[in-house]
């Protein structure tokens, strides 16, 4: 690296760095604490919900039921839910407290189907609004964690310590990252990832209107999804500059983590078919 990009690099840390510090005073609430009791503390598996799941449960099973496992979002909603009893559950985006529907969609049908103890984490913005917690209060299957969502760069080192602690969190444009960030704070020795497509750009198309639309498929709605744009927290639909920026932002955290990780002495493995995801180790089973 040239000295005048060494200085550039050096000074665009030292500002990201302060920046940091400034955002973990006004956002973070505090050091959040974490379950310590896992049926293999040592192996955790995260159920991101790309459409390649489905093969992967199906055809490793055995594979699969030997890790703690982590679902996400919408994962609720399948069968699978039930049949896998995820002991770890995390949610990031803030339409799932912000839309009414989706709402009741998440925190309703999770009080109704949770007959075993699961851990849920629930971002730190989200105790602002009232109104999801009787929906779950009554399952004693629930046991409620609190992560910061407080996105953090600057100084590797720095990074690094905010992690550990629980301040914050690579900047969490998708649940992935934050389901990673979590899991390196556990016991885990080697975290795997299923279900991590990450397919994306295929599926990006503009209409003759200018709007952009993406076709998310998930793995428990890949045959009834369609193109639709992209909601942001304002419930605008993002511009198409706006999406390729935070897929950018998105696999850039991924090797924020995998440094992290390295750091912690454990693993990162993705076992995703033909996942988009180029920072972490590859395992095909």
């Amino acid at each position: 690296m040239a000295l005048e990009d060494k200085i550039v690099k050096g000074l665009t840390d030292m500002w990201q760095t302060l920046l940091s510090v400034v955002k973990i005073v006004l956002q973070s609430k505090g050091k959040s604490s974490l379950p310590t009791t896992f049926s293999n503390p040592d192996e955790l598996l995260i159920l991101a919900n790309g459409p390649s799941l489905n093969e992967t449960v199906t055809q490793h099973p055995e594979f699969v039921r030997s890790k703690t496992l982590l679902a996400v979002n919408f994962a609720v909603n399948s069968p699978m839910f039930e049949e896998l009893k995820p002991e770890i559950y995390l949610i990031a985006d803030p339409l799932f407290w912000i839309v009414p529907e989706k709402r009741e969609q998440l925190f309703g049908t999770m009080a109704q189907k949770t007959t075993w103890p699961m851990n849920f984490f629930v971002p730190a913005r989200a105790l602002k609004d009232k109104e999801w917690k009787p929906l779950i209060a009554g399952n004693p299957n629930i046991h409620l964690y609190i992560y910061n969502t407080t996105p953090i760069e600057g100084y590797q080192g720095f990074c690094d310590r905010v992690f550990r602690s629980g301040l914050g969190v690579p900047r969490p444009h998708n649940v992935l990252i934050p389901s990673i960030a979590v899991g390196l704070r556990m016991p885990f020795k080697k975290i795997y990832l299923a279900g991590a497509d990450h397919s994306w750009l295929p599926e990006i198309s503009v209409t003759d209107d200018n709007v952009v639309l993406m076709h998310q498929k998930h793995f428990y709605d890949q045959n009834q999804s369609k193109a639709a744009t992209v909601s942001q927290e304002n419930l605008k639909s993002a511009r198409l500059y706006t999406i390729l920026h935070h897929m950018s932002v998105a696999f850039k955290s991924y090797f924020v983590l995998e440094a992290f990780a390295e750091k912690m002495h454990k693993e990162v493995i993705n076992i995703t078919p033909n996942s988009y995801i180029d920072a972490f180790k590859r395992l095909k089973l």
